[in-house]
């Protein structure tokens, strides 16, 4: 991280000088020519080494044992990759974990992965799964088999990723002009993920194990009804049951019902939004709550969460008055954290 006092250029500018003070994340770096002072964000100034420095600073000495990314942008060399011209564009968002024997405390280093011969033009945001206001993660270019680096996320800023949006424009200049159509790519991260260590695989484009958001794949956008296979392709292959000797058969014992899960988000139950308001929407959530519970009430003891999202709480209060008035003797109790996040409501059938 940069300091008062160290000689700086721009990451996604063009200019630099020296750092003479900082205000929260924002540094002024005052040019060496015309002595303006310029305001810009530390994530966005590249620290210049001195030639004359043959030994580390006292502030690198005392730097957690986490090793810091060494650059913004890392350039790697897979040997699976094909060496041809009309390579076509692969893309992708990793998760590094600053200490992944720690995944339910540790932060996280976010990368975009440029996997192709394109030069991309990026937009990464995100918003939490209730669907607030959109921020920037990260904007910018990405060079030819580049992984950007593109923030760190702690722990309690996780919620803050329950879906992501990412657009990217791919074009190539040398030569020939030749430009892609644009990709906007959007997405529901399941964040109990970055907390389970079968997530993270070894991949071409980190040292360690990551957590891989495909977004492209041989030119494709990755859907999210492709998504699954494409992200198990990562995890390793499970290994075949030695053959065992055949015992008698015994008396199965009966299988746990296993909890129906509803997602009751509007975007989950309706193709598009527009022109309703929040009246309509509300009635069309409650419409697949009533449906499911008149179904479920015909088989005792059956257990069904309904996701409905923080939010204002609205949705929560309507499902509890219909519970308390229409299935009165339902047993009703938050889901669990671990396995659906925030915003889950579990309900149990009873006579």
């Amino acid at each position: 991280m940069a300091k008062i006092g160290d000689t700086v250029r721009f990451l996604n500018d063009i200019g630099g000088g020296v750092i003479v003070r900082i205000d929260g994340r924002t540094a002024y770096v005052r040019d060496p020519d015309d002595g303006f002072e310029t305001p810009m964000l530390l994530t966005e100034c590249v620290v210049v080494p001195s030639a004359s420095a043959d030994a580390p600073s006292p502030a690198a000495s005392q730097k957690a044992d986490r090793p810091a990314p060494s650059e913004i942008i890392k350039k790697y060399d897979s040997p699976q990759r094909p060496a041809r011209p009309d390579r076509p564009l692969t893309a992708a968002l990793i998760f590094e974990p600053h200490d992944i024997r720690r995944l339910s405390q540790t932060g996280f280093d976010l990368y975009l992965v440029n996997d192709s011969d394109f030069r991309l033009a990026y937009a990464v945001a995100s918003r939490d799964a209730d669907e607030g206001d959109w921020s920037l993660i990260g904007a910018g270019e990405a060079e030819p088999d580049m992984q950007v680096f593109l923030g760190e996320k702690a722990q309690c800023d996780l919620n803050s990723l329950g879906r992501l949006s990412i657009q990217l424009l791919a074009y190539k200049s040398e030569g020939r002009f030749e430009l892609q159509q644009p990709i906007d790519f959007n997405t529901r991260l399941d964040l109990t993920r970055l907390a389970k260590l079968h997530c993270f695989t070894q991949t071409a484009y980190s040292d360690v194990a990551v957590l891989t958001v495909p977004v492209v794949s041989n030119g494709e956008v990755v859907r999210p009804a492709n998504l699954r296979p494409l992200i198990e392709s990562y995890l390793p292959a499970k290994p075949k049951p030695e053959p065992v000797a055949a015992k008698p058969a015994a008396t199965p014992k009966p299988r746990k019902q296993e909890p129906q899960v509803v997602d009751l988000h509007i975007d989950m139950l309706l193709d598009s939004t527009a022109g309703l308001q929040p009246a309509d929407m509300l009635a069309c959530q409650l419409r697949e709550f009533d449906r499911c519970m008149e179904q479920g009430a015909k088989t005792p003891g059956k257990k069904i969460i309904f996701i409905h999202g923080k939010g204002e709480g609205v949705l929560r209060a309507a499902l509890l008055d219909r519970l308390r008035r229409r299935w009165p003797r339902c047993e009703v109790q938050d889901a669990s954290f671990r396995e659906y996040g925030f915003g889950a409501t579990q309900v149990t059938i009873h006579r």
